[in-house]
């Protein structure tokens, strides 16, 4: 859990704040290919060895095939430096007020991209596939109210429970929302407020 002062942009008075991060299956690629990038080198050696043993023997050939490897090896730890980057400063961040989505994009940049919860009008968790239904992890689409473009997650685990979550939050949200603005403009009796409210209810 991230701590509230810690978050960036507002100050809101936000009491919950949860994390969500892409599911670690989606690191599997990155792992597999940082695998053959160690294994090759080694590979490569022993069937140089088996194939044209006499091959190391020339001056010269040992200290450039080391040199090869070193650079396999560097290659295979910047990319997955790179690649857990990526995947753990990529987060999606949910209050009891907002939603955050911060994407990091490479080592040097970073955008953020953030909703009130009272503006969400409709939330989608889409799982499709074997893999996503067997382990729990999908798409969550969210349209906000006037406006055509949706904030777009991917990859979130228990995508439906995190809808859930986000519907029931901006309904507070609006509620809360509801009641400020009744009392800016002059309206603030309680039980008025709280029959309005009441009617937004689904």
């Amino acid at each position: 859990m991230l701590d509230l002062h810690h978050l960036p942009g507002s100050d809101l008075p936000e009491k919950s704040v949860l994390t969500f991060r892409k599911h670690p299956i989606v690191m599997m690629s990155t792992v597999m290919t940082a695998a053959v990038l160690f294994i090759l080198p080694p590979a490569a050696y022993v069937l140089a060895r088996v194939i044209k043993p006499e091959l190391f023997s020339i001056t010269g050939v040992f200290p450039i095939f080391i040199m090869v490897a070193s650079a396999f090896f560097l290659s295979g730890w910047l990319f997955i430096f790179q690649s857990f980057i990526d995947y753990w400063l990529d987060v999606f961040i949910l209050t009891d007020k907002r939603i955050l989505d911060i994407d990091q994009e490479g080592l040097f940049k970073r955008t953020v991209s953030e909703l009130r919860l009272y503006r969400v009008q409709d939330v989608t968790a889409v799982v499709t596939g074997v893999m996503h239904t067997f382990l729990d992890y999908g798409s969550i689409h969210v349209q906000t109210a006037g406006e055509e473009e949706r904030f777009q997650f991917d990859d979130i685990p228990h995508p439906n429970n995190v809808a859930k979550m986000i519907l029931e939050w901006s309904e507070e949200d609006r509620k809360e929302h509801l009641e400020d603005a009744v009392e800016d403009f002059g309206l603030a009796d309680h039980n008025k407020t709280a029959g309005i409210a009441k009617k937004l209810e689904p």
